[in-house]
């Protein structure tokens, strides 16, 4: 369905920087390392299309549950769906502590188990920063994927979770089922289910919303 480039690059939501992948990587680990809160670098990806990606912080003192509340919120949430998190093959419970895994660590999590997004997370390694109230920062995140209508050729608004098109404005308009409509959204839930990207709030370097840009603790 989707007509994406083979690397898509993304944005620091600290400083507003461009650059790819590994390099933002590098980038935040060399710009925005320094502070009291010893955190791990997590990059999370679309399990089955990698062109969705992000970069972000987490507490070694804090629980999955934080995760998996921020992973719901960008990513995943449309109708309440169970979630869980596996490592080798084992579920790994929400009350685990982040200090238990290990840089290199590769997880998986799973949201909705009928339409499942699946998403693979990574320890990249060890991140300080000052300390804030909420438990994730984002730190980058890929940028909108351009892609364009499957009937037209013009810039592509929605999809049709149905027949696994992309659709202009002017050809949702024409859609016989208008309920299969969503529109297109900068997650790898894309398309599923219900998902309209509603509780997403990190669309811009210049989001002030819960778990955007740092929020330090005077």
């Amino acid at each position: 369905m989707s007509k994406q480039s083979k690397s898509t690059p993304g944005t620091c939501f600290q400083c507003g920087k461009s650059a790819l992948k590994t390099a933002m990587k590098n980038h935040v680990l060399k710009s925005h390392n320094d502070g009291d809160e010893l955190c791990y670098l997590i990059k999370a990806e679309g399990m089955h299309d990698k062109n969705y990606w992000l970069l972000f912080s987490l507490p070694l003192s804090t629980t999955l549950a934080a995760l998996d509340k921020f992973l719901r919120q960008i990513w995943c949430e449309c109708c309440g769906h169970l979630s869980a998190f596996w490592r080798d093959g084992h579920q790994l419970g929400e009350t685990r502590k982040v200090s238990t895994l290990s840089i290199g660590d590769k997880l998986q999590y799973e949201y909705d188990f009928g339409s499942t997004t699946e998403i693979l997370l990574t320890v990249l390694d060890e991140i300080s920063r000052p300390k804030q109230r909420e438990k994730v920062c984002l730190l980058a995140r890929n940028n909108p994927h351009g892609q364009t209508c499957d009937t037209c050729g013009a810039p592509a608004t929605a999809t049709n979770a149905w027949e696994f098109e992309l659709l202009c404005e002017q050809c949702c308009s024409k859609a016989q089922d208008e309920a299969a409509v969503l529109p297109i959204v900068n997650s790898p839930r894309c398309g599923v289910c219900g998902y309209t990207g509603e509780q997403d709030r990190w669309t811009s370097p210049n989001s002030t919303l819960p778990l955007g840009p740092e929020k330090v603790v005077k």
